[in-house]
């Protein structure tokens, strides 16, 4: 074959692998879905795309000429001049099911991002193992004595980059597997993820359940805590991607004064502690510039998680929310807090936390939950805690929960607590009423009254600091200056978070 022959060649085959599958892209396109390929376009920087696996196809001939890409798009390109590798589902072409080819070309540029500490980003959307070539012996091949790498690979965070997923249509098999294995899981509304589809369960179990009932985001962003962020649309999807990849750029001089007083957290706050607040609004204000992302939002919400800029390095944040149930402490929120200390982990981030804890969320429902099980597992992930951390009682911690998220003994590298916290085994008026409850019925009440003004006495912060329990007492809007300046000490050489 002559160079001319060639090129013409090349502008064939081209010509059909952009053309894609009509008919699947035009179902597709008229369920107001974006095609992959656009989602690529609109995620990366312009000119920045170089494509792995262009002309694969499938190796059956009943497939062949109708698998452009064999279903799956893969490359690497850059995000805001950030280098990225990129897993692209296309569900217009066979449904975005996973064949020999497919799964080399995801274990492909697993592997170069790998060796290259590249960020990997997948766009999953599409079904599982493709029949009939998963049948029998087909099925060995796939995942037999020859590893599906790629799996292994994004499972085992101890030797891979940073891992971003975005569910942008309903996923099962590998591209649902995706979804858990991700450092930072995103979701669009009308989309889902699950081990097995609607179909198969029907077939298998007699069940009849639609996408979203098996794996849409209501079960995985309340009940499960599988996905971390949940967004409307696709292109809110692509825009949360790259504030993941922002957040997690790089440490950097921030444009905020590190030394910037906070007053208005008076303000925010109520003296009272038994009064609520939204603990969000802390974070707004101690961040650079605001600039934090939330994870998890409605799991487990007793704690807020998030990422954050803190000082101009990534930091991650886990903070008592007065707004449910006072800010106790459950199962799930304990869940929470673990996956993300081992996110903490994993991509060596130092770690915030703002503590204003009534204690354990107690009684037979949280019992029924797994209470004892999720504490020993929250105690096994912060013995392991190996990034710097540090802690800032806001008002109040209260119980074993003021152990178990973070104080000195626990492995926090600096303790403050504002001026007028309290730090005690639990509330006042709860001991209290522990300690007079034999008291003669006549004196019951001023016993009550004199023994909480004793134990708020000795609750206060203050002994606490006197005898060096605590590494500093702080006002209020001294809270981002002290932090910012800890973390200069005690994370100062943080690496990228890549």
């Amino acid at each position: 074959m002559d160079y001319e022959e060639g090129r013409k060649r090349l502008e064939i085959e081209r010509e059909w692998v952009s053309r894609g599958n009509p008919k699947g892209l035009e179902r597709h396109l008229a369920r107001g879905k974006l095609h992959v390929m656009e989602r690529i376009r609109l995620l990366i920087d312009d000119g920045s795309w170089l494509e792995y696996g262009e002309f694969s196809r499938a190796m059956g001939s009943d497939f062949k000429d109708r698998s452009p890409r064999d279903g799956v798009i893969t490359g690497l390109a850059r995000v805001e001049r950030q280098e990225v590798a990129i897993i692209g589902d296309d569900i217009t072409v066979l449904g975005g099911t996973q064949s020999f080819v497919s799964v080399r070309k995801v274990d492909r540029i697993v592997d170069i991002a790998m060796r290259n500490n590249i960020p990997i980003i997948s766009m999953s959307e599409g079904g599982g193992v493709r029949l009939p070539d998963g049948i029998g012996v087909g099925f060995t091949r796939l995942c037999g004595l020859q590893p599906v790498k790629s799996l292994s690979n994004l499972a085992n965070w101890s030797r891979r980059p940073l891992f971003i997923c975005g569910a942008f249509g309903y996923c099962y098999g590998d591209p649902a597997f995706r979804v858990g294995m991700a450092d930072v899981s995103i979701m669009v509304e009308d989309s889902g993820a699950a081990v097995s589809a609607p179909a198969v369960i029907k077939a298998a179990i007699s069940e009849m359940i639609t996408d979203k009932e098996l794996g849409g985001p209501g079960l995985h962003q309340s009940t499960t805590g599988t996905v971390d962020i949940v967004v409307k649309t696709e292109e809110d999807c692509i825009q949360a991607i790259k504030q993941v990849l922002k957040i997690m750029r790089p440490p950097e001089i921030s444009g905020d004064p590190l030394d910037r007083l906070v007053p208005e957290l008076e303000s925010i706050v109520p003296s009272n502690n038994r009064q609520v607040y939204d603990v969000r609004k802390v974070i707004d204000r101690i961040c650079d510039n605001g600039e934090w992302l939330e994870m998890k939002s409605k799991f487990g919400k007793g704690l807020v998680t998030g990422l954050a800029r803190i000082g101009g390095r990534c930091v991650g944040i886990i903070a008592s929310q007065p707004m449910s149930a006072g800010g106790s402490v459950d199962a799930k929120a304990l869940r929470k807090s673990a996956a993300f200390m081992e996110l903490s982990v994993r991509r060596r981030i130092p770690l915030l936390v703002l503590q204003d804890i009534p204690g354990f969320l107690i009684g037979t429902a949280v019992e029924k939950d797994g209470m004892l099980n999720a504490v020993a597992n929250q105690a096994r992930v912060l013995d392991a805690l190996d990034v710097p951390m540090i802690t800032v009682v806001i008002r109040k911690a209260y119980g074993a929960a003021y152990y178990f998220l973070g104080m000195g003994a626990s492995g926090a590298q600096f303790v403050a607590a504002w001026s007028n916290a309290e730090i005690s085994f639990m509330a006042p008026d709860i001991g209290a009423a522990i300690l007079t409850k034999h008291a003669e019925p006549e004196k019951q009440l001023e016993a009550r009254r004199k023994a909480t003004a004793d134990l708020e006495r000795g609750a206060s912060i203050w002994d606490a600091a006197y005898e060096h329990w605590l590494d500093a007492v702080i006002a209020p809007e001294e809270t981002r200056k002290i932090i910012c300046k800890a973390f200069d000490y005690v994370a100062p050489g943080t690496p990228p978070v890549y």
